[in-house]
């Protein structure tokens, strides 16, 4: 389980003390913007001395404004491609296949769980419409393959905040780079991913144990809405979705496999 990325971590930064947090599993890397001005007015300047004032001042709003207890991010990543850790603990959890828990992605109704369980990155700036600069690109993919790397994650559950909560974070830009981050970061692991997997929200695929997302969500609502109870609509593929498919599957006469495929998700009017 290899950690590569180069992080200043909380000691290096002088971050407030804080901690210890819980260590969770991670299912995600959720990706964010902080909403803050773009080059050149950026608050780092593309430089390290910068890059720790931005962790420091991050830090200090999360802790006065938010009234968390940390930094509510994992790691930040700055426009002079600096990352830099957020939350105390996270950069020893996920060198070991874990997380910290977090505060950076609460999930709100019908939408994504496990955000705060997984490791958030923070980009500098705001990528509604700013197009994020190469180093800052670079050390994102960077950061998201020793993630996955390490935690065991897929590149397919590098996912957006706005999937988690009511939010435009990570910015219409930056989300429409998704599918181009994951493809980046499966290209870095060797790993081959169709491209299909990899595009965001995809409708009308095959959906089975450990699949994710808004497409689960609403197989989850479906299969509710017919009193076959698949446990929480968390968009999480698992046991217990896949028992309430079969028994869905049962009821219509279709292969009894748990696994939504075109037939049970066209016989469910979900394509």
């Amino acid at each position: 389980m290899l950690f590569t990325a180069q992080v200043v971590t909380t000691d290096e930064w002088e971050a407030e003390p804080s901690g210890p947090f819980s260590r969770t599993v991670p299912r995600f890397v959720v990706i964010h913007h902080t909403d803050n001005n773009n080059p050149p007015n950026d608050p780092s300047r593309g430089t390290i001395e910068g890059a720790k004032r931005l962790a420091k001042n991050i830090q200090i709003f999360h802790k006065r404004s938010r009234g968390w207890s940390d930094s509510g991010h994992n790691f930040l990543n700055t426009t002079g491609g600096f990352i830099l850790e957020g939350r105390h603990g996270s950069l020893n959890a996920v060198k070991q296949g874990f997380c910290v828990l977090s505060a950076h992605a609460l999930q709100d109704s019908l939408k994504l769980a496990g955000g705060n369980q997984s490791p958030g990155i923070e980009n500098e700036g705001n990528f509604m419409t700013f197009e994020m600069g190469q180093a800052q690109w670079n050390s994102l993919v960077e950061l998201c393959a020793s993630l996955c790397e390490s935690c065991a994650i897929s590149p397919k559950n590098i996912r957006g905040h706005r999937e988690f909560s009511n939010t435009d974070c990570p910015g219409d830009w930056l989300f429409k780079q998704l599918p181009r981050l994951r493809k980046a970061v499966a290209d870095k692991l060797e790993m081959h991913i169709d491209l299909h997997e990899l595009e965001n929200n995809v409708a009308g695929q095959t959906l089975k144990v450990g699949s994710t997302g808004p497409e689960v969500i609403k197989l989850q609502k479906r299969l509710s809405e017919r009193n076959f109870n698949p446990g929480p609509i968390d968009g999480l593929f698992g046991d217990g979705t896949r028992s309430a498919v079969i028994l869905f599957q049962r009821s219509v006469g279709l292969e009894e496999d748990g696994i939504a495929g075109p037939q049970a998700l066209r016989s469910l009017d979900l394509i």
